[in-house]
């Protein structure tokens, strides 16, 4: 009998010892961590806001470090304000410029890589040329003949699929008259089948401005036609353009051009009248004044002070004297100094 109530102690002890030992494996640091990173992967796919992805330890170690970092600051502020006016000074500094080789040698490789990518079927797809790769090569662009170079691969950005923006349009024309080549500006928005190069109103005023006055007056009206064509308002509807058409047109003095010139002042005074300066204290206040459509920048108000100067001499020299609302306009405008000056 003892010996069975032994044996019998014996079994219930392995059996507890065993339980024991099992629940003792289940809470093993290593079971832990499998289980913890199990929750972990599933909480990186969860729609729920993840919070406290700083453990609190680092947060304390930060906070001391930058605890640190001040205190060092303060003790060092001569340190603090050498760093501070180090960085202001980097900051300030200018890029170098580049040099007439260096510009050479970046816009040939800029043409190396644009060339393959281009066309219907292109020799290289990857990587592909980004917008920003025109721009690069007409910045860099020194002469008549680079411009020229670019143009001629226009047509294959096109059939590539790509198009150009009017950013790059007023870059384009700009650069063109910064190098006496307007021309090629006025080829290229003449075809638009070809090159697919669209022109907006800056830009269109850009042209005729850099064409006004050292070019033909047949090479200002074609400009002056291109409005219809991208569907531009009108020269008569833009006081900018239609000022730099008339003073062309005073310019060249011929009976055509004189003939349109009579047609767009009248026009002009019409514009001027919707669009009067604050007049000086005490002057007669005729209309507040309206903003410049489509100014871009400072230069179509200059433009605009520079041709209705030309433009009023002109009406003086053929008529023997001013033209009221021109007169008035530019006095308010203080574009005159005296009534008998121009």
């Amino acid at each position: 009998m003892a010996s069975f109530v032994a044996r019998r102690a014996a079994f219930n002890f392995r059996i507890s010892y065993a339980g024991c030992s099992r629940r003792t494996l289940h809470a093993t640091p290593i079971v832990l961590k499998k289980k913890a990173a199990a929750v972990e992967i599933e909480d990186l796919f969860s729609d729920n806001a993840v919070e406290d992805l700083i453990s609190p330890v680092s947060v304390v170690q930060n906070k001391a470090s930058s605890g640190v970092t001040e205190a060092a600051a303060k003790l060092t502020p001569e340190a603090s304000s050498s760093n501070a006016s180090s960085v202001v000074e980097a900051k300030e500094k200018k890029p170098r410029r580049l040099s007439n080789q260096e510009r050479l040698e970046r816009f040939n490789n800029i043409i190396s890589f644009v060339t393959p990518r281009l066309g219907r079927k292109q020799i290289l797809k990857m990587p592909m040329v980004r917008n920003a790769a025109w721009h690069n090569l007409v910045q860099l662009a020194k002469t008549e003949q680079q411009l020229k170079t670019l143009v001629e691969l226009f047509p294959g950005w096109i059939e590539a699929g790509r198009k150009f923006n009017g950013s790059f349009s007023e870059l384009f024309v700009r650069r063109c008259e910064e190098l006496h080549c307007p021309l090629l500006a006025l080829e290229v928005y003449g075809n638009f089948a070809k090159y697919n190069v669209p022109l907006t109103l800056p830009g269109a005023r850009q042209l005729l401005h850099s064409l006004h006055q050292k070019h033909s007056i047949e090479a200002v009206l074609t400009a002056a036609s291109l409005y219809d064509v991208y569907s531009l308002p009108s020269v008569s509807e833009d006081l900018v353009s239609a000022s730099l058409v008339a003073s062309a047109c005073f310019q060249h003095n011929t009976e055509h051009s004189l003939s349109i010139a009579g047609v767009l002042v009248p026009q002009i005074k019409h514009m001027l009248t919707r669009k009067q300066p604050e007049p000086k204290d005490g002057a007669e206040k005729l209309s507040p004044p309206l903003p410049l459509p489509g100014a871009f920048s400072e230069k179509p108000s200059n433009w605009l002070k520079w041709t209705l100067k030309r433009i009023d001499k002109a009406i003086h020299a053929q008529t023997g004297k001013r033209d009221g609302t021109l007169f008035r306009w530019r006095l308010m405008n203080e574009q005159i100094t005296s009534p008998t000056s121009f």
